[in-house]
C-alpha cells in the first residue's frame, strides 16, 4: 500500500485523515505542518506531525505521497500556495474519492481532490486540481470546477457553468446552468445565483430572522403541541 503523509493538523486534516483510514487506499504514516504549528507532543492521532521545511529529511518525494489538508483560508490561496510548494519539492499530490460518491467513468479528478459521500459528477464535467466537494454537491453535466476550488455541503452547479479558480460555494448555494463566475468568487450558505458575473464577486443570501416567540411558547401557540407519538 503506498505511503500518505497529511499536511495540517487542524479539523480539514481530521476529517482527510479519518475518510483516507476508511477507504483512501494509503497507509498515512505522518503529519506535517509549518514548524510553528508543530504541537509540544509531536504527534497527532498517535503519528510524528514533522515540520514541512524539513521534510525531505524522514520522508523524501519518493517515498510517500502528500495530501494538504487545509481549508478556505485566503479564499483557498493559502491551500494553493502548499500545493505549488509540495510540487515544487518533488511530491505526488493524492486525492480522495468516497466510494459512495457518484463518480461515473467520464470523470477525471485532478491532484489534492477531497470528494465526500453522496457527491454527484454528472457526465462531461471537470474537476480542477486541488478541488474540495462536500457531501451531496451535484456538480451538472458539462461544467468545470476550476483549481483550487471549494464547494460546501449541499450546494448545486447547474449544467454547463465554470467557476473560476479558488471560488468559495457555501452551504446549500444553488448556481444556475450555463453561466460563468470568475476567479475568487465568494458564494455565501443558501445564495442563488442565476447570471454570470466577474473575477472577485460576492453573494450573500439574508439569514432567516429569529422568530419572536421562544420554542414553548411557539409549541403550545400552534397544532405542533399536539403532534406526538400516535397522532397527526
Amino acid at each position: 500500500m503506498n505511503k500518505l503523509v497529511i499536511f495540517g493538523i487542524g479539523k480539514i486534516a481530521d476529517v482527510a485523515y479519518h475518510h483516507f483510514l476508511r477507504d483512501g487506499g494509503y497507509e498515512i504514516v505522518a503529519f506535517t505542518c509549518d514548524a510553528d504549528w508543530v504541537p509540544a507532543a509531536g504527534t497527532h492521532y498517535g503519528l510524528p506531525v514533522i515540520p514541512f521545511e524539513s521534510l525531505e529529511a524522514r520522508y523524501p518525494p519518493d517515498a510517500v505521497a502528500l495530501f494538504v489538508a487545509l481549508g478556505y483560508h485566503e479564499l483557498n490561496a493559502l491551500r494553493a500556495r502548499k500545493c505549488a510548494e509540495a510540487k515544487a519539492r518533488g511530491y505526488t499530490l493524492a486525492s480522495y474519492v468516497s466510494p459512495r460518491a457518484d463518480l461515473g467513468p467520464w470523470v477525471e479528478v485532478g491532484e489534492n481532490c477531497l470528494i465526500l459521500d453522496g457527491v454527484g459528477i454528472q457526465p462531461g464535467a471537470t474537476i480542477g486540481h486541488n478541488v474540495s466537494l462536500w457531501n451531496n454537491v451535484l456538480v451538472g453535466h458539462h461544467s468545470t470546477v476550476s483549481d483550487h476550488c471549494w464547494i460546501a455541503a449541499g450546494a448545486t452547479l447547474g449544467g454547463v457553468a465554470t467557476l473560476g479558480e479558488r471560488c468559495f460555494v457555501g452551504l446549500n448555494a444553488t448556481i444556475g446552468g450555463e453561466l460563468s463566475l470568475g476567479a475568487d468568487a465568494f458564494v455565501g450558505a443558501a445564495a442563488l445565483v442565476l447570471k454570470s458575473a466577474p473575477d472577485r464577486s460576492v453573494f450573500i443570501a439574508p439569514g432567516t430572522e429569529k422568530f419572536r416567540l421562544d420554542s414553548a411558547t411557539f409549541l403550545r401557540m400552534t397544532r405542533m403541541a399536539a403532534i406526538g407519538p400516535g397522532r397527526s
